[in-house]
């Protein structure tokens, strides 16, 4: 049985609950579409600088050097992505110890890979050229990607440690500072680029150590949340002295690879994709069909402009998943629809408006990247635009991926990442490679239109599906009004009855709502207008029941009040305690969670 949404004050409240859901993804969207848009500057700052000093033939070493990057995407995005949505559960659920050792345990195996790929990269960089497509044949573009590519691998760790803290960051209520550091990380790299390249002549070897200078800024930055911040619960000393169960650490490092792999899975596929559209775009070129090495600038032209379109909804997705994943265990369907819609709906407003800019501005875009010939512009602005009509379709999936991983639907977020970027990418990239290579740029749009008509009504089915075997939720509102909460009451007796919950459980549970919403009025809220409390009980299997009460006002944890002050004055502050600490006596547990600025008490009976 699942039972709906309760607003004690009717519609006037249902409009104040949605503006309070809108505040509390507009505090994870704005600093993340800042991150998300310095990333993609970021991304496109090499091809950008290198491109315009030295024209098509250094945005071709970059569209060679891009697999790299993408390996990298796919282990730092794998281990961290994942392990920061499973921190915000842990914490949500308050295991603390469990989250710090999943921390530690998360970022020993990436920075361990790091190592690893710094010392056999280098010691193999010749067969990763031949395998990158810059062969002997081409001894130009293999002295550009030798000189480029060697810093990059050598400092390959700290790309990793990069991720690690901006995820974990974001994660652990600290979202301004995540996004403070990948914008200053951004900002930097494209300085040191014209510092480099276009001042100092340093060519491909100055765009590399550009972003390696530029990433270790940002790690310096993000570093600060584990030694002097004030949000969250990672703290380098905590991590390092941290204990759990090895078991529940393995299980919950297991999960967070799990929901990583499930979207940076995506990154492997681009990496197969890249290396097959760079080598069929040189062997196009080898047979007369094209250009081949202008094909591959160009090609690079197009990837670089994905990155900056899909910044918005990666944007959109990283404000959602925290918050998504924390309604999850809290089995508050309306607040998880709400922000679904408002990541898509926020997501595509921008990217529409991004893309048809783009579309507007293709030959001037071109011409930034280097891409100045009457041949290389005929090319590149159809590519462009063909490429930015695909642009929605990926932007939807994006978020339905982001969504399902934080809310532990992983076979689904697998299943569309796969058919994006494998099973539909890669054999259109193939045909169109070998049979139309001048048509090579609606690959996109097939691609991700295919996927899209795949999963729309899969995505559909599966919620059908899942609504009739949700457990037993009841889900209450209410204001600043003591009157509404004999009816919450009310609707917590209905459902203790209807749910065979033990006569002495219900009543604790009862108790709970009655002192924790009465502390809040009185002692938090204190007759302001406008505030709210907001009810979650769920019974679990086990049996276990689960209230989870959030109020939006500023800090207050009733769990600080003293019972000391009870020997010298009754108060009403003392009064409060009292009914406090009667709660807490008979739970289970009872913790406390401020997130995002939001209060959120946990009982557990």
């Amino acid at each position: 049985m699942s039972m709906g949404n309760t607003n004690a004050s009717g519609s006037a409240f249902g409009s104040s609950f949605r503006s309070m859901l809108r505040s509390m993804y507009l505090r994870m969207f704005l600093p993340s579409i800042i991150s998300s848009l310095a990333l993609a500057v970021s991304n496109v700052a090499d091809a950008l600088v290198v491109g315009n000093r030295i024209g098509e033939a250094g945005l071709a070493t970059i569209g060679l050097a891009t697999p790299v990057y993408l390996a990298y995407s796919l282990l730092g995005t794998g281990f961290s992505r994942g392990g920061g949505v499973t921190h915000s559960r842990l914490t949500a659920a308050e295991a603390r110890d469990r989250a710090l050792c999943h921390c530690r345990r998360i970022c020993r195996g990436l920075l361990t890979a790091g190592v690893m790929i710094a010392v056999f990269g280098n010691l193999f960089l010749g067969t990763l050229l031949d395998v990158l497509g810059a062969g002997q044949n081409v001894p130009m573009l293999r002295m550009l990607c030798k000189e480029y590519l060697q810093p990059i691998i050598t400092t390959a760790p700290l790309f990793f440690l990069n991720f690690l803290l901006y995820f974990f960051v974001h994660s652990d209520d600290n979202p301004r500072l995540a996004s403070l550091g990948f914008t200053v990380c951004s900002i930097l790299d494209l300085a040191l680029n014209i510092l480099f390249v276009l001042i100092l002549h340093w060519g491909v070897k100055g765009a590399a150590w550009a972003t390696i200078i530029a990433q270790a800024v940002s790690v310096l930055i993000l570093s600060t949340h584990l030694f002097i911040g004030k949000k969250g619960i990672l703290r380098l000393k905590a991590i390092l002295a941290a204990r759990a169960p090895a078991k529940e650490v393995r299980a919950s490092c297991a999960a967070s690879l799990r929901i990583g792999f499930s979207s940076s899975m995506s990154y492997l596929f681009q990496f197969l994709f890249m290396l097959l559209g760079n080598h069929l775009l040189i062997a196009a070129g080898a047979r007369g069909a094209m250009d081949g090495e202008l094909a591959v600038a160009v090609f690079d032209l197009v990837m670089n402009i994905s990155f900056v379109t899909v910044s918005v909804y990666q944007a959109s997705s990283e404000a959602m998943q925290p918050l998504a994943a924390t309604f999850a265990v809290e089995h508050d369907s309306q607040s998880l629809q709400y922000v679904l819609q408002a990541a898509l709906y926020s997501g595509l407003l921008l990217g529409l408006v991004l893309s048809g800019l783009l579309a507007v501005f293709a030959g001037p875009v071109a011409a930034l990247f280097g891409i100045t010939t009457p041949a290389g512009q005929a090319m590149a602005i159809p590519a462009v635009r063909i490429f930015l009509l695909s642009t929605p379709f990926s932007g939807i999936l994006v978020v339905l991926v982001s969504y399902d991983q934080s809310t532990d639907r992983v076979r689904t977020a697998a299943l569309a990442t796969l058919l994006r970027s494998a099973v539909f990418l890669l054999p259109v990239t193939l045909l169109l490679g070998l049979f139309w290579p001048e048509g090579f740029w609606w690959l996109f749009l097939a691609a991700e239109g295919l996927t899209l008509a795949v999963m729309v009504p899969l995505q559909r089915y599966r919620r059908k599906k899942e609504k009739g075997g949700r457990i037993p939720v009841l889900t209450c509102t209410m204001t600043n009004d003591n009157r509404e909460l004999g009816a919450i009451l009310e609707e917590v007796e209905a459902f203790c009855a209807d749910n065979e919950v033990p006569p002495g459980t219900g009543m604790q549970m009862q108790l709970a709502v009655e002192e924790l919403c009465a502390v809040t009025m009185a002692q938090a809220f204190s007759g302001k207008d406008g505030e709210y409390i907001r009810i979650t009980l769920a019974a679990e299997p086990g049996p276990k029941y689960v209230l989870h009460i959030r109020n939006s006002a500023p800090y207050f944890n009733p769990l600080d009040m003293k019972m000391e002050q009870a020997r010298k004055d009754m108060t009403s502050e003392v009064m409060d305690s009292i009914g406090v600490m009667m709660v807490r006596k008979k739970a289970k547990s009872l913790s406390f969670r401020n997130y995002q600025g939001y209060n959120v008490l946990t009982v557990e009976y």
